[in-house]
């Protein structure tokens, strides 16, 4: 099957949806499947506020260090085409049609049909963008939706929509697995950080400010760019890490903080679950998916700093609990996998197509 997938944009730093979309794309293409990728560089449909969107883009990254360059390489036997617009005639004909986030619905709907039954892959419920009316048109759209996580189909139901699904997520256990004893660790905490509010970057420095004033802590930060906020001197930065590095930020870690208002599923909290890492998080409609209260992570209402630093300290000084914590995690992980969502992906596509 001809299967082409719609991403949002040149992406040129890492981004959970984007990751997943290769996993699928690499997974497809070596049972057989013709995928192909498309990154469009001019992403809005005005061309004069395109063109000045992607300049602004380019002066950002070049002051933050971002190569002018694709973040994630597939498969060889997937094909990607970087285009100026994702318009008909720099996309190839297929049988299927994947717009990936909420912006590339609109070229897909656009898409006359020789480019294939056109499909809409939904990863998050993306109403905290200000443009939030365009986003619900899009779930109006006539776009065959399918969806990675139940509390999607859920939001899409309370508007009338329907999609296909939950297909899950997983983590790839080549790339993130346990390869350090759970119990003596040398770093206390560690974080994943993103500028925008609703990932809590604000919650989770406050956090961990407070922490350092009752615990000699150590904590390393993990961003993609540099960080906008002041991040206190003691905390380690560590900016686009390999994977490699990553998973050992993980695994040498205690204690995995995840402060984000709202996730579509919360990928970075099942890789440092894979690396034994104990999970305290906001109770975001994403993580709820696979984590329980004090079963496999403890859970905080949105916002509830108070509590989450209560419990982190708590963590912090209970070893047996944060262990326990830690191996129920690695169980949970193992209950997800690429191969069961791909065969879930394909039995959409192939119905649909």
């Amino acid at each position: 099957m001809r299967i082409t997938f719609i991403l949002p944009g040149f992406i040129s730093i890492p981004m959970g949806g984007v990751k997943v979309v290769h996993e699928y794309a690499n997974r497809l293409s070596r049972k057989g499947h013709e995928v192909t990728l498309i990154y469009p560089v001019i992403t809005h449909s005005r061309q004069f506020v395109g063109r000045l969107h992607w300049i602004l883009k380019q002066t950002y990254n070049k002051l933050t260090n971002v190569k002018d360059e694709l973040y994630y390489t597939p498969d060889s036997r997937v094909t990607v085409l970087v285009v100026k617009k994702a318009i008909s005639k720099y996309i190839p004909a297929g049988d299927s049609v994947v717009a990936v986030g909420w912006q590339t619905a609109f070229w897909v709907n656009n898409l006359p049909d020789r480019h294939g039954k056109k499909f809409y892959f939904l990863q998050h419920f993306e109403t905290y963008f200000k443009s939030k009316k365009a986003v619900l048109n899009t779930f109006r759209m006539p776009l065959v939706k399918f969806a990675i996580a139940r509390w999607i189909i859920d939001k899409l139901k309370d508007i009338g929509e329907t999609a296909l699904g939950p297909l899950g997520n997983a983590i790839n256990p080549e790339e993130f697995y346990l390869e350090a004893n759970i119990k003596n660790r040398p770093n206390d905490v560690v974080v994943i950080y993103h500028h925008m509010n609703v990932k809590g970057p604000k919650d989770t420095i406050a956090i961990l400010k407070q922490l350092k004033k009752s615990q000699n802590i150590s904590a390393i930060l993990v961003s993609s760019r540099r960080p906008v906020h002041q991040i206190p001197s003691w905390i380690k930065i560590k900016i686009r890490p390999s994977i490699e590095e990553l998973r050992s930020f993980y695994n040498s870690s205690k204690v995995f903080i995840h402060t984000s208002h709202s996730e579509g599923w919360g990928l970075p909290v099942m890789e440092a679950m894979a690396c034994g890492c104990a999970i305290i998080a906001y109770r975001n409609r994403g993580v709820m998916e696979y984590l329980i209260h004090d079963v496999n992570a403890l859970l905080t209402p949105i916002g509830d700093r108070k509590t989450l630093l209560s419990q982190l300290n708590q963590l912090l000084q209970d070893a047996y609990r944060r262990e326990k914590l830690a191996k129920q995690g690695l169980k949970t992980v193992q209950q997800f996998s690429w191969e069961s969502s791909v065969f879930k992906f394909e039995d959409v596509i192939s119905k649909g197509a």
